[in-house]
């Protein structure tokens, strides 16, 4: 798997299909903006046959279920004050809000294991992409609490995966192995952060990109399949 680095290029008409696997993880703010440009590229390049598969990377790993404002992570995480916190999150949010995406500094932070439990749910009844981008904009719009039970089977019931099966998974363990083995997968790939996109297995795209090093990576991509 190479980076993409060339020109950008058109994109070329071949009938093949395009896998684009995104490995991102809910709490990520660069996921969202990087997801957001993912989208436009394959607007931008009139790639309809391009399938999005989101892959679970939990960051992680270790953060408590219990939600806890944002900046109080980042200072558990990397020092400093709640101050310096507020004001990185305050500079992601012009950056979001460049992009027409809503943004609110004042969001809960969890450990995310569960969500990505569901997304593997809703990813068995072919909505998965859909489910976790209303969680994705509405967490980050400070609109949803995605660590809270009720809301989580609403959004994926929302999206078409029957209330039941979500309240089961949330009480047992299902998908819990599953969400493992993608994480290391993706690391296996060589993965150490999110968002990371992998076109059709042959080119490969680390962070929030611009729109486009996506546009190219799909070309290049494309290219390979001939």
């Amino acid at each position: 798997m190479t980076p993409s680095t060339a020109p950008e290029s058109s994109t070329p008409d071949t009938g093949s299909p395009l896998v684009i696997e995104l490995w991102t993880d809910l709490g990520c703010p660069w996921c969202y903006i990087g997801k957001h440009r993912l989208e436009q590229a394959v607007t931008t390049a009139a790639a309809a046959q391009a399938q999005v598969v989101l892959r679970s990377f939990e960051l992680d790993q270790d953060m408590a279920s219990t939600p806890v404002p944002v900046p109080e992570v980042f200072v558990v995480k990397h020092g400093g004050t709640a101050e310096q916190a507020r004001r990185m999150e305050a500079q992601m949010a012009e950056l979001a809000r460049a992009e027409g995406l809503p943004y609110s500094v004042d969001r809960p932070a969890a450990n995310t294991f569960d969500v990505h439990r569901v997304l593997h749910l809703a990813r068995a009844h072919g909505v998965a992409t859909r489910m976790f981008s209303t969680l994705q904009r509405g967490y980050f719009a400070g609109e949803l609490d995605p660590f809270d039970d009720d809301v989580l089977v609403q959004v994926a019931a929302d999206a078409g995966v029957p209330a039941q099966e979500t309240r089961a998974l949330l009480s047992g363990d299902s998908y819990a192995q599953a969400v493992r083995d993608e994480r290391a997968a993706g690391q296996a790939l060589g993965i150490t952060g999110v968002p990371f996109a992998v076109f059709n297995g042959t080119h490969a795209v680390a962070g929030a990109t611009h729109v486009q090093g996506h546009t190219t990576a799909i070309a290049q991509a494309w290219g390979a399949s001939e």
